[in-house]
């Protein structure tokens, strides 16, 4: 069921209307209930995969709390490896199925077929971030296996996060938000503009977007392949971000406030601020469970600060860890080391004298990091969406632009041509251009300090104007064959 369907929309009201008026030892029960249900539509074998997953979870961090006593983390461990076997077999199978079935004589044997639930990748940091605070003492295990299930199985943060940590998602369960006027406010800002950057911003840029423009960009001049790495990346991040929205907004139904997952990060000043701002939930569990260890475990070694070892090992291991999480593959292992390459070309002045903070540096200089970020940024997406081959195609095809035609395109409006693509004129889509005016336009409207506005933090007649707009594509889409997934369900 596509969380952009009315028939999601109306599930999770009606959902919400009982939950509402049920009496509080109810509440989880029916929350546990209604995620089962929503799991059962995709498919009835993942209740019972991510059910078991989620009990042996549960027993373990009941192990782990029982380990205190002792000192000894070998539970600790052992849930650690546990949760990533189970991500290496279901997510990374195609590394070890192939072998196996060529061993079976190249028959492809039910035995051999892996499903991959929805929002695994998701459940299993979750799960780990878990383990890793009960056995730090910053949480006691939880004994309420029902709370435990809705932790595991919640509906809304299911398919694609945010990542939610259960030391602050739990207390939020035993005291979920009264549904009062700021609320629905509030609720109903993320989700419209959510709505929005999905129907009106994400699909019609992706759909602009030429099928084989990835896989053969020799067939297409330069400029187009410019145009084509932009609509990627912005709508990559309106996909990503209008999920994000749309799901929190839902959640605030429930009284459970999920985490923020996005503040406009293309208008990041170098690349910490980018990974501040961009998958947020899963940039901060990155960052406490893996940076910052790794960065403790070497200062012991290298008491030094400002060593080369300690400036470089922490961001490069952290982003190869976060490119192995999006898929086991070279160009993702590439993409991941990429962006651990710019931290720590950022990290290295420090080495001589102390970096300015961002806040500090003239309005110039930071002007030129957004300008340097996101260049450098929307390039790393080449090695994240294709193969490293392609991906190199790809790049020295964006140098190589084509002069347009203008005596086809004089042929074109004066009618005096067939009906042709904008391709062959070597011109730019007139409405690409408009839709990637419009993406950077609804960011820069959204822009404030805090992070990004809410709908009714903008002009009254840019409201009315935003809910036209998205009233529109709401219409439009109930006529589509199938609503377009949201990219981050494939991780």
């Amino acid at each position: 069921m596509a969380v952009t369907s009315l028939l999601f929309f109306i599930s999770a009201l009606a959902a919400a209307l009982v939950f509402r008026r049920m009496p509080a030892r109810l509440r989880l029960p029916w929350l546990l209930l209604i995620s089962a249900a929503f799991l059962l539509v995709w498919n009835w074998q993942f209740i019972l995969i991510l059910a078991l997953f989620g009990l042996v979870n549960f027993w373990l961090g009941l192990r782990v709390e029982r380990s205190l006593a002792s000192g000894k983390p070998a539970w600790k461990i052992f849930g650690i490896i546990f949760n990533v076997l189970v991500l290496f077999v279901f997510k990374y199978n195609h590394f070890f199925l192939p072998p196996l079935q060529r061993l079976f004589g190249n028959q492809t044997t039910p035995a051999l077929q892996i499903l991959l639930p929805v929002g695994l990748s998701f459940l299993v940091v979750q799960m780990i971030s878990y383990l890793l605070d009960v056995a730090n003492q910053r949480l006691k295990a939880e004994r309420d296996l029902v709370k435990f299930g809705v932790y595991t199985l919640y509906f809304p943060k299911l398919l694609s996060g945010p990542v939610e940590r259960a030391r602050l998602f739990l207390p939020r369960l035993a005291a979920p938000l009264p549904f009062d006027r700021p609320l629905f406010n509030r609720s109903f800002s993320l989700f419209a503009l959510g709505l929005l950057r999905k129907l009106v911003l994400a699909n019609p840029l992706f759909s602009l977007i030429p099928t084989d423009a990835f896989t053969a960009p020799v067939n297409y001049a330069g400029q187009h392949l410019v145009l084509y790495l932009l609509a990627y990346a912005f709508a990559l991040f309106n996909d990503f971000a209008g999920y994000t929205a749309i799901v929190r907004g839902i959640s605030l139904w429930f009284g459970i406030d999920l985490g923020p997952n996005f503040n406009l990060p293309y208008f990041s000043r170098n690349f910490t601020e980018f990974w501040n701002r961009w998958h947020i939930s899963l940039s901060a569990w990155l960052r406490d469970y893996l940076f910052f260890p790794v960065s403790r475990a070497l200062l012991k070694r290298l008491p030094d600060r400002g060593h080369f070892i300690n400036l470089v090992v922490p961001p490069l291991v952290t982003m190869l860890v976060s490119g192995m999480w999006h898929g086991l593959g070279w160009n993702l292992l590439f993409w991941g080391g990429l962006h651990g390459l710019y931290q720590i070309i950022e990290r290295l002045p420090s080495i001589v004298r102390p970096s300015l903070p961002l806040d500090q540096r003239p309005r110039w200089r930071n002007l030129l990091g957004i300008v340097v970020t996101f260049t450098l940024a929307v390039l790393a997406w080449l090695p994240f969406r294709m193969e490293l081959p392609a991906a190199w195609a790809y790049l020295q095809g964006m140098v190589h632009w084509v002069r347009p035609d203008f005596f086809l395109f004089k042929r074109y409006i004066t009618a005096n041509a067939d009906w042709l693509s904008w391709s062959p004129l070597n011109l730019p889509n007139p409405i690409l251009l408009l839709l990637l005016a419009l993406a950077v336009g609804f960011d820069l409207l959204l822009r404030a300090p805090q992070g990004e506005k809410e709908l009714w933090d903008l002009p009254r007649w840019l409201q009315l104007l935003v809910m036209l707009i998205l009233l529109a594509a709401i219409l439009a889409s109930l006529f589509t064959d199938a609503a377009a997934p949201f990219v981050y369900q494939a991780f």
